[in-house]
């Protein structure tokens, strides 16, 4: 029998009705030291986060209503939490990995309002590699 891996999901941790902003985590790269694993059983390293979300800001941006149609608002505030970052800011934390604030449409902050949702859906994709062992 293999090892048991617990999937965890993003979350929104505040949503601001007046500024019309959902804060929380868009990617998880570790919690207590320990890699974590999404709700596909995906992995992604801090290094390729950090990567990946910076392209990600540079070109696109994009919001979307879980996954699908058309772009439904933007991610307009976006921090890289590595380890090594945290550690060169001063910060102490349990958990990596990207945090953001998305300014979504209105149809769309009020399913966080009313709390329908609670993670966050971006307009990008990825590409599966293979670790060399």
């Amino acid at each position: 029998m293999g090892d048991v891996v617990q999937l965890r999901k993003a979350s929104v941790v505040k949503v601001d009705a007046d500024l019309g902003l959902v804060f929380g985590w868009a990617i998880v790269c570790t919690e207590k030291g320990e890699d974590h694993f999404d709700l596909q059983g995906d992995h992604i390293p801090e290094s390729v986060m950090v990567e990946a979300t910076s392209d990600f800001m540079l070109k696109s941006r994009q919001a979307h209503d879980m996954h699908k149609g058309e772009q439904h608002g933007d991610i307009v505030h976006s921090f890289p939490l590595t380890k090594e970052i945290a550690e060169a800011m001063g910060i102490t934390t349990e958990k990596t990995g990207w945090m953001v604030a998305m300014k979504p449409s209105q149809a769309v902050l009020a399913k966080y309002l009313d709390g329908t949702y609670t993670g966050f859906s971006i307009g990008g994709g990825c590409e599966y590699v293979e670790e060399k062992q």
